[in-house]
């Protein structure tokens, strides 16, 4: 029965047309360190002053010091690529939400991973709206960030 069985599972999948794909002879070298970067959580604060500054000419001043030049912002808007994107995508946020500020933890650390939880809302409530943004980061600057809402 038990070979019956495993002969009609392999006919049945066959005639299915499954696709699956095995990869062979693949090498992936992931070089990462448990110790966060010098300077991370000072790099974390200044994105988070750009995202809380509404002048969009001083933020864009501020970008090339945070970001790499191909930084990208990935939300649930969309994908941003470039500071003339992102700084659309702040002005934005900010737009639909005037008067609040993002308020952030501080920056935690994982094997070439940044991840900071914040809270977003008005100075007298400034963790209405929670969230977290996870970030890569390349020689010195934060070259993605994915961000998170939790409330």
């Amino acid at each position: 029965m038990k070979k019956v069985l495993t002969q009609t599972l392999l006919v049945a999948a066959l005639l299915a047309g499954t696709h699956n794909v095995l990869a062979e002879n693949t090498t992936m070298t992931i070089m990462t360190t448990q110790h966060a970067p010098a300077g991370l959580q000072q790099l974390i604060d200044r994105h988070f002053a750009i995202w809380n500054n509404t002048n969009a000419v001083e933020r864009e001043k501020d970008f090339a010091a945070v970001y790499s030049a191909n930084f990208f912002m990935a939300d649930y808007d969309g994908l941003n690529e470039g500071a003339d994107r992102v700084n659309a995508a702040i002005s934005k946020v900010q737009s639909q939400h005037a008067g609040f500020i993002f308020t952030p933890a501080p920056v935690e650390w994982n094997h070439g991973i940044a991840r900071v939880t914040w809270g977003y809302g008005p100075k007298e409530n400034p963790w209405l709206v929670r969230g977290e943004d996870i970030f890569t980061v390349s020689e010195g600057r934060l070259s993605s960030a994915r961000v998170f809402l939790n409330k």
